[in-house]
């Protein structure tokens, strides 16, 4: 059976096969309430509660709830464990985080072992204290292994400025190896006929994401699917997210086999790679999605990661992590389990992907009207840990007079924004030179407009939102570190040839943003000048040259696995 039929064959399977399946990435809800109670009144208010809960009147159900105290004595820690647990479930379907942690994190004083409960504080903790929400996302693990928690640890990780290199490869690989045999349950990963591969004229090559859609990694990645050469490669795209729009109908213009696998699991979508005879295999995920632990049944004799975790993952299954030389150096290439792919033509080619998309008109900088420097800064607020603020405080110390703009801020509750406030200030920056906005736009590339310089992140970079800023004339501040994941902005930089921009330490960091906030010039020659530089960059104009790149490592990459 050649290939062709082997896709007619799978498409005609795959309309009847697994409709019954769900996909496993849903949050597990909390153990249902279980009490001890012979209270006879604490009973029925329980099931009233429970009642009235289930109807999703959570207003009325929280305060049915909180009655409840009145009949419980100190002796009664089970059922207290459980009242302060379901309060935490009705805080958390209204919303309101401060005391639906408040409510869970009580709930743990009475009962040690719901795992539910961890994750979702994990959960609250993620975008505020990382160093929290990993203490919390390890706890749920120990009690139950959900693919969700193990995931979004590993981001979480590699937000954190806790950890060096070395330290987060040990840390992957180590939980890799506690966790494979609950993973596979007792599976083994598939053997592959490298006998049946020599001679092949044509690969197949599978992309697995659950972003083939608008977002932000196909900003990345459709430069490349267009730009395939269909001629001398099969391209198969295997997505774990149901939902398609404009993107989606774009990338399927590009003679690419596109296969839903939403609603299968990470073994049956594994089972249908291997029996489609994918030669090599690219996760676009890595830890943002659990989809990323199917590489280990090994569904392909050569597996890749690309974009989407920007590190390394710990597998031994992954063979391959594609890079160029400035994100990893050759010298570190030992500090990632995988191999690193090197692509000539550099790793990153941008599309704006909806062609709907207007660009707002440029204003003039915001000093002007100001009379003082606006510094921003636009990443996940699950960025900003201390040694981002403190790289932020050091640049207005230094900067007198100037503010800083945090935008995306609507995930603040009001403890965790006083504590954020509380860290500049032990710093020695007064609230009144930050200014936290979550003000909406008609689009988001509006807010960009009210900087005049940006702050990078500190270790996990931006990229998209880098890119983006560029776009809107606005220069990003940066400073690398060890990590793939603190590089993004540079490459970017590097591209639209604004080294100047790069920081060598910390004070250098400070002395490049004081630098640029004297010179109003040159922030005004930002504005006026960096949408055509990037428009005009290889960033945006080279996709066929990433294309080939990425091609030849591929056959690279077989040529060393048929001869290994």
């Amino acid at each position: 059976m050649n290939h062709k039929e082997r896709i007619a064959k799978k498409k005609n399977a795959q309309k009847k096969h697994f409709e019954k399946l769900t996909h496993d990435t849903k949050e597990p809800k909390t153990k249902p309430p279980q009490t001890t109670n012979t209270n006879k009144k604490f009973a029925e208010a329980w099931a009233l509660a429970k009642e009235t809960y289930q109807k999703k009147d959570f207003k009325k159900a929280l305060e049915m709830y909180k009655d409840m105290f009145q009949y419980l004595t100190p002796a009664d820690t089970v059922d207290t464990g459980e009242v302060y647990r379901k309060l935490g479930d009705c805080y958390h379907e209204l919303s309101d985080w401060d005391n639906c942690r408040k409510a869970y994190e009580k709930c743990l004083e009475y009962c040690k072992t719901n795992a539910a409960v961890y994750l979702r504080l994990a959960g609250i903790y993620y975008r505020h204290d990382g160093g929290k929400a990993i203490e919390y996302y390890s706890k749920s693990l120990d009690l139950k292994f959900n693919p969700a928690a193990f995931t979004a640890r590993g981001l979480t990780i590699l937000k954190s400025d806790k950890y060096t290199q070395q330290e987060i490869k040990e840390l992957f690989e180590s939980y890799i190896e506690k966790y494979r045999p609950i993973i596979l349950q007792g599976d083994k990963p598939y053997e592959h006929n490298k006998e049946a591969g020599k001679g092949r004229k044509k690969l197949n090559i599978g992309y697995l994401s659950a972003d083939f859609k608008a977002h932000a990694m196909m900003q990345f990645i459709l430069p490349l699917l267009e730009w395939h050469n269909t001629k001398k490669f099969d391209i198969t795209l295997y997505s774990a997210n149901k939902k398609q729009d404009s993107t989606t109908e774009r990338i399927n213009k590009n003679w690419v086999r596109f296969v839903d696998v939403s609603k299968l699991t990470n073994k049956e979508t594994a089972k249908m790679i291997y029996e489609d005879e994918i030669d090599i295999l690219v996760d676009l995920a890595g830890f943002t999605s659990n989809r990323s632990l199917l590489q280990l049944y090994k569904p392909a004799p050569i597996q890749v990661q690309y974009l989407g975790f920007v590190n390394t993952m710990g597998m031994k299954e992954i063979d391959y992590i594609f890079a160029d030389e400035f994100v990893i150096p050759k010298d570190k290439a030992h500090l990632y389990t995988e191999k690193p792919l090197y692509l000539k033509s550099g790793l990153h080619r941008f599309d704006f992907c909806d062609p709907k998309l207007v660009f707002p008109q440029m204003t003039p900088p915001p000093f002007k009207k100001n009379g003082y420097v606006t510094f921003g800064s636009y990443n996940c607020l699950s960025k900003i840990n201390d040694k981002t603020i403190s790289l932020w405080a050091d640049v207005l110390k230094k900067v007198e007079y100037s503010k800083l703009l945090i935008y995306r801020t609507k995930k603040f509750t009001p403890d965790k924004k006083e504590q954020f406030i509380q860290k500049f200030k032990a710093l020695g920056i007064e609230e009144d030179r930050l200014i936290l906005s979550d003000e909406r736009f008609k689009t988001h590339y509006m807010a960009y407009l009210l900087s005049d310089v940006a702050l990078d992140a500190h270790p996990f970079s931006g990229l998209t939102i880098t890119t983006e800023l560029a776009q809107m004339g606005i220069p990003v501040i940066t400073l690398p570190g060890e990590g793939m994941q603190s590089k993004g902005t540079a490459s970017v930089n590097k591209m639209l040839k604004l080294n100047e921009l790069i920081a060598k330490d910390e004070e250098d960091f400070a002395n490049i943003a004081a630098k640029l906030a004297k010179d109003k010039r040159r922030i005004e020659r930002y504005r006026r000048d960096l949408r055509g530089i990037l428009s005009r960059s290889k960033l945006r104009r080279d996709a066929e040259g990433l294309a080939k790149s990425v091609e030849d490592a591929y056959l690279r990459a077989w040529k060393e696995y048929i001869n290994s």
